[in-house]
Parts: structure tokens; sequence; C-alpha cells
């Protein structure tokens, strides 16, 4: 197993000393990927854009995953979609996430796939189908793997589970696959054993702590971490899992991201 962080580089636009602190202390901690924002990746200049690899490369940490394909203010689903503009911006993604050497994308964009209220849950599935039709054979020109993440009720109203996530990859590709998050899934109240319900097309693992979706600590009620990685060994996952978790306020970065790798290194590697 190899394990990552997901990484928030807003911190290179609104110049937050936190956002600079978590990701000094996550290169620092031997973490074997990172996952970041590709909208960020794209907004930078040249000359961040190399510094940011430059960074990478000598912390020996590449970023092997990406997410946010797509803006907040590109609607995915509804009257108001542009699927010339949606794959023209992924046109303009995917060169970016090869340089970085990345090896999979998730499809979260809770938001942007939110059905509108009064709009037909067909309609809106059709619509979503399009577009990750279209996305699998564009990611597989590049040899990038893009996996559909569930997420919970608070974040979309579409695509709020694991067998969900599948049905809709069973339309795509070898290339579409899902993520199981169980940050998401413990707020949807499923459980690590659904992973077995999608197994085939498990491409990817999140994982943070379900209360609060903090970093991996040593404080944590651990029976979750034991019941995934239980589950993980059932299905003989054995891929990437990237910590997607906060790590809390009064709480020293660097040594928070470093326990946490130490910690799901010993659960689930």
């Amino acid at each position: 197993m190899r394990f990552g962080y997901c990484l928030d580089l807003s911190f290179l636009f609104n110049g937050n000393p936190r956002g600079q602190e978590i990701f000094d202390g996550v290169l620092a901690a031997g973490y074997d990927y990172i996952k970041t924002q590709m909208t960020n990746l794209l907004s930078l200049s040249a000359a961040q854009y190399s510094d940011f690899k430059r960074q990478l490369a000598d912390a020996g940490t590449p970023c092997r995953a990406g997410m946010m394909i797509f803006p907040y203010d590109m609607p995915l689903v509804g009257d108001q979609r542009n699927l010339h503009a949606i794959m023209e911006h992924a046109r303009r993604v995917m060169p970016i996430a090869a340089d970085q050497g990345c090896e999979l994308l998730v499809f979260g964009h809770g938001g942007t796939r939110r059905a509108p209220e009064g709009s037909r849950r067909d309609t809106i599935r059709r619509q979503l189908i399009d577009i990750l039709q279209l996305l699998d054979q564009l990611t597989a020109s590049y040899s990038i793997k893009l996996a559909i993440e569930p997420l919970c009720a608070a974040d979309t109203n579409f695509i709020n589970s694991l067998p969900e996530a599948a049905a809709l990859a069973a339309h795509c590709g070898l290339n579409t696959g899902t993520v199981f998050d169980l940050y998401h899934s413990a707020a949807e109240g499923q459980r690590p054993t659904d992973i077995s319900l999608a197994q085939e097309k498990l491409f990817h693992l999140h994982v943070a702590h379900p209360r609060g979706r903090t970093v991996p600590a040593d404080t944590d009620d651990d029976s979750c971490y034991k019941a995934f990685a239980k589950a993980i060994q059932q299905c003989g996952y054995n891929d990437k899992m990237s910590v997607e978790a906060g790590v809390p306020d009064g709480v020293g970065a660097a040594r928070a991201v470093a326990d946490s790798l130490r910690i799901i290194r010993e659960f689930f590697g």
C-alpha cells in the first residue's frame, strides 16, 4: 500500500501560514505521494509551478493523484452546464496532471454535480454519464485513471454511496472506477464492508477519523481503522490510500501529519 496526503494549495494564493506549515510538514514526513487540486495547479504562474515541482522532487514526494478537476463555478449538471466548456477545461488539466506524474484523478465535485431543485434524477444521471464517458476516454489517453467519489448528503444530493458510484462507473470504460472514503461513508451510516459491493471498481481510498474529519491521531477511537483495515484486507485492495482530513487548530501541523502517516502505516501497511 502507498500512503498519500490530500494537500490544499490555497495558501499559495492567500498566504495562509497554516497551509504552508501543513505543506512543509507533509513533505518532511515522508509520505509516498501527495494528492492536490488540479484547478490550483492550473492557476499557478510558470515560476510558481516550477518551484512547486522542485519542492516535490527535493522531498521525493511526487503528486500521484489529483482532485478538483473543475472549478467551483462550473456546473456539471442542470440547464446551465456547458459540455463543450467542461471538456475544454478538462483538456487543459490533463497535460498538467500527466506532467506531475498523476496516476489517478478523483471525480468529487459535490457542489457542481448537485442536482438542481426540481430536476429529474434520470436527466442528471444521464448528464453525468455523458461527462464521465468523455473523461474516461480523455484520461485513458494520458494513462491516468478516473475515480468517482461518493460524498455525504451534506456535500451533495447525488451519488452518496459506493454502489451508486460503481453503477455510474459501469457505464464507462475500464479506466473509470470509484473511491471509498471512510468519513463520507460513516456520515451516511455506511460500513467499511461495503467495499465488497464494488471491489472490482475500487481505485482509491480516503481515510480520516469520522468524528471531525481530522487526521488520524493516537487519541482516536481506533475501532473505525480496525474495521476499515479488515475490509480492505478481505477485498484484496493494495494500491493508494490518501489522508483527506484537517489538522485541528492548536495542534502542531508537522507533528500531526507525521503521526498520521505512522498510524495509517501501522493499521493499513
